[in-house]
């Protein structure tokens, strides 16, 4: 038998203070994990970022840790999770405690209002002594005496306990009437708690249906696709096992509901105030849930699925488009695009992020997608006024680059140099060079070049539609450098998109 209380900072013993009660770590899936999430304890001293997962025997919470002194099975409660521990302040205490008598009342003024509203409704006249023989050495005027309802009287003795009618085999049951007016009376009563039950249960699946978790998205692709912009389900659910593991449960919220936080914010743009008002936190704990998930699924998402490709899989599913001689040696499409920010404090930083093109402070990356449309590289984000040019030569794109390699990209990009000490060669349209036009050679090849170079324009595209929060002003906030992996936010941001779009079907067409 556990003896100690497993809050941490909690001292109570079993034994220690009389009338102390100890309970089990529900097994209620969704409980259990609003228990574990209000306790906060770590998996040990050692390790304390990886949240704690106790076993179904061994531990127990002391009754101390609830407002009324014990547990309550209502979910509607206050009780229903702890939340009496050492790190709640004490202001929030006396609310929390406030909030239960609140509840308690409305209980008691919800019962009262129900067993007016039966006596009133189903109130039966008196009858004589010769109607009911098991009544008969009664006084007729007996049965008109209210009879003492002892849930009504528990009501009273512990006003600051939960009102929760339970009804035991050992209660004492009124004898039965033989009456015909005693029967249709309990008919009435039967047919009642049949249209509730009903109620009871149609209402349970509304509510399963309107709640955003698994089951909800269950078979739905359509809605799967609206909210996250994956495909199907089986795909949204392949990513969430990915990423689970390392996500915290953080303000009672699932690690699938983070999850899809996540998605809807990228997805749809939401605002944080609006993500904090239907999933019923703050909106300060939105962005820090919303930050610290990017984080996880940056860390594992990325790198799986943004990859340079293998040259011998280019070469043995190459698209149709791409074999010609001229250009079945492609690995890759190069181009940049740009996303709006707020503008800067700093003076230095708003010049170097103002981008004449845009006319707006921006911050541009370097992305490439391989032949069969997927996306291989993406660059961490660069101030709106640098050149295509010194963006593909100081990130990590040409250490990708094998001899005899050959890259497409547009005017803009005066790279041929650098790619050229790459044993690499970099094909662009034409320039007309002082012409009236070009030679009819250049004018096919660049015709050619073009109907294969716009498919990148058709994935940045893609890429914007899916995750409209590309599309928008990014706060400045999302600039600042996460610490740990030496990147901003909108970097973690960006890469995410990426990786997500590469799980959805090509806009390049094999055939």
């Amino acid at each position: 038998m556990v003896d100690n209380c497993c809050a941490p900072g909690c001292t109570n013993k079993r034994g220690k203070k009389k009338g102390t009660s100890f309970y089990r770590i529900p097994k209620d899936a969704e409980r259990r994990a609003k228990w574990i999430s209000a306790i906060k304890r770590a998996r040990s001293t050692q390790n304390k970022t990886e949240r704690w997962d106790p076993p179904a025997v061994g531990f127990r919470l002391c009754s101390d840790h609830f407002i009324s002194g014990r547990k309550s099975d209502n979910p509607l409660s206050p009780d229903f999770v702890p939340t009496i521990f050492n790190y709640v302040p004490s202001p929030e205490k006396k609310k929390r405690k406030m909030r239960l008598e609140v509840f308690n009342r409305r209980q008691k003024a919800k019962l009262q209002k129900m067993e007016q509203t039966k006596l009133s409704a189903k109130a039966i006249p008196p009858r004589a002594s010769t109607d009911c023989p098991q009544d008969g050495n009664k006084d007729p005027t007996a049965d008109q005496t209210p009879t003492t309802d002892p849930l009504m009287e528990s009501t009273h003795e512990e006003p600051g306990n939960d009102v929760q009618p339970v009804l035991h085999d050992d209660d004492p049951v009124t004898p039965t009437c033989s009456t015909e007016t005693c029967g249709k009376s309990v008919q009435s009563l039967e047919q009642e708690c049949q249209a509730l039950r009903t109620e009871n249960m149609l209402l349970k699946e509304k509510m399963n249906r309107a709640t955003l978790n698994e089951m909800s998205l269950h078979n739905n692709d359509k809605r799967v696709n609206s909210l996250t912009g994956l495909s199907t389900y089986s795909i949204l659910m392949t990513i969430f096992h990915i990423v689970a593991p390392f996500l915290k449960l953080k303000s009672g919220l699932t690690c699938f509901q983070q999850y899809m936080l996540t998605l809807m914010k990228l997805r749809m743009n939401l605002s944080f105030e609006f993500l904090a008002f239907y999933f019923g936190i703050d909106s300060t704990t939105v962005s820090k849930l919303f930050k610290h998930c990017i984080s996880v699924m940056h860390c594992r998402l990325v790198p799986s699925l943004v990859l340079w490709p293998d040259r011998e899989y280019l070469r043995t599913s190459l698209p149709y488009a791409f074999r010609n001689s001229s250009f079945e040696k492609t690995v890759c499409i190069i181009d940049c695009f740009e996303i709006f920010q707020e503008k800067p404090s700093r003076l230095l930083a708003s010049a170097q992020c103002y981008s004449s093109y845009k006319s707006h402070h921006t911050m541009k990356y370097l992305i490439a997608i391989c032949p069969q449309g997927s996306i291989c590289f993406i660059s961490t984000g660069w101030g709106g006024r640098t050149s295509d040019k010194f963006i593909t030569e100081q990130s990590n794109f040409l250490s990708n680059l094998l001899p005899g390699d050959i890259v497409l990209a547009d005017r803009g990009f005066l790279v041929k140099e650098s790619i050229q000490k790459c044993q690499a060669e970099l094909k662009i349209p034409a320039f007309t060079r002082g012409k009236k036009q070009l030679d009819p050679v250049d004018l096919e090849n660049t015709r050619c070049l073009a109907s294969l170079r716009i498919h990148i324009e058709r994935v940045i595209g893609v890429l914007r539609q899916k995750y409209t929060v590309l599309q928008s002003t990014v706060p400045i906030s999302f600039t600042g450098i996460d610490r740990e992996n030496d990147v901003t936010y909108l970097d973690k941001i960006v890469s995410v998109c990426c990786a997500l779009t590469n799980v959805s079907e090509s806009v390049v067409p094999f055939q």
